[in-house]
């Protein structure tokens, strides 16, 4: 049974009713261009087949919120964060209120979700745009497909308090089957890329809870190699906007470590937007080298993947038909991104999963697939 029809049947076996509407939204997986989102550079993320679906209807003056995965929350409504996996959907029923009566009353919520939690898939932002088009669909003013994306940024980054780029949620609302989106995550200007070869997601089982990572340190270096660059190029905009030619020439005034993160973000833009170049004109192999030297380069320069990353990403690169491989996501735990060859994902993605040192507790082939949906 699907994601939308086991929200559904949860929600009325447990609120003994119909959901007033149900939607869904996919996780997403990035193929290049890490840790740019923040500075304003350029991303190139897929969507998943897999999907979270959102039910929700009335409930008198409580917030009751139900899942597959997370415990039961009942609490007075409106309900204020309370470091729980329901504030990304309070968080964003909060940005309704004022306009929409129908929610003042109390909110009862189902969640299920095939995507899965702390993998690097991108759990909370497909919690957070479907919660946002099951509300808008309920309410008769169904937000455009730009505003859906901010109310789940926002909720994300204001009420649940993570300082997170919108690539997530931009990927979750536009993405289209069988292409990644470049986005240019200043402007959120995108371009579709068609998706030419095979990609393989291998979970690493290192949960990664980006609250209490080094994901806010990494914030902290940038905007203070940010500020100590500002005397020398007063009109700077944003670390991407650095000239990469004069790149070596220009870190050696900082200090260690934030020489190292200013030469991870200018590259790795810049290897986002080669990336894809090489993808839309069929330069696969390109493409896979693009992808190692991310890797490297998260590994080496940003210090955000870890010894099983670094294991997984070294078994996938040695095998036949294997393009490239990286971690994707944030890191320090999470999911690498094997890139391979047309028609090889599936013996990729069998030898991984078989492989008795790994020991990998999930491998399976991304199948890009499409963006929000109202059901």
């Amino acid at each position: 049974m699907n994601p939308v029809a086991r929200a559904r049947r949860l929600f009325q076996d447990r609120f003994a009713m119909e959901p007033v509407a149900v939607a869904s939204a996919p996780g997403r997986v990035n193929l290049i261009g890490e840790h740019v989102d923040y500075h304003g550079g350029h991303v190139l993320p897929v969507a998943t087949a897999e999907r979270t679906a959102v039910a929700v209807g009335p409930a008198r003056g409580r917030l009751r919120a139900v899942s597959e995965h997370f415990p039961d929350i009942e609490a007075p409504w409106p309900h204020a964060a309370a470091r729980a996996w329901s504030d990304y959907i309070t968080g964003v029923a909060a940005q309704f209120e004022p306009d929409a009566p129908l929610l003042a009353g109390g909110l009862a919520v189902a969640v299920a979700s095939d995507v899965p939690a702390g993998a690097g898939l991108s759990s909370s932002a497909a919690l957070e745009v479907a919660t946002a088009a099951a509300l808008g669909a309920w309410t008769g003013r169904p937000p455009t497909a730009s505003r859906l994306a901010e109310i789940a940024f926002r909720a994300e980054t204001e009420f649940v308090g993570m300082p997170c780029g919108m690539m997530d949620q931009l990927a979750a609302v536009h993405a289209t089957p069988h292409a990644a989106l470049l986005i240019d995550c200043r402007t959120h200007a995108m371009e579709r890329v068609p998706v030419g070869v095979d990609l393989v997601l291998v979970e690493s089982g290192e949960s990664r809870g980006l609250r209490d990572s080094a994901y806010s340190e990494r914030r902290r270096e940038g905007a203070e190699a940010l500020r100590l660059l500002r005397p020398r190029f007063p009109n700077l905009l944003g670390l991407v906007d650095l000239p990469p030619a004069r790149l070596q020439t220009i870190v050696r005034g900082l200090p260690a470590p934030l020489d190292r993160r200013v030469r991870h973000v200018v590259n790795e833009n810049q290897r986002a937007l080669l990336a894809a170049r090489a993808l839309g004109g069929g330069d696969h192999a390109a493409f896979g080298m693009l992808v190692n030297a991310s890797h490297d380069s998260l590994r080496d320069l940003y210090e955000c993947s870890t010894p099983r990353l670094d294991a997984v990403v070294t078994a996938a690169r040695a095998l036949p038909r294997v393009l490239g491989a990286r971690l994707t996501g944030a890191g320090w735990g999470g999911a690498v991104l094997v890139v391979a060859e047309r028609g090889g994902g599936g013996d990729v993605a069998t030898r991984l999963a078989t492989d008795r040192e790994l020991a990998a507790p999930a491998v399976r082939v991304v199948t890009p697939g499409g963006g929000v949906r109202v059901e």
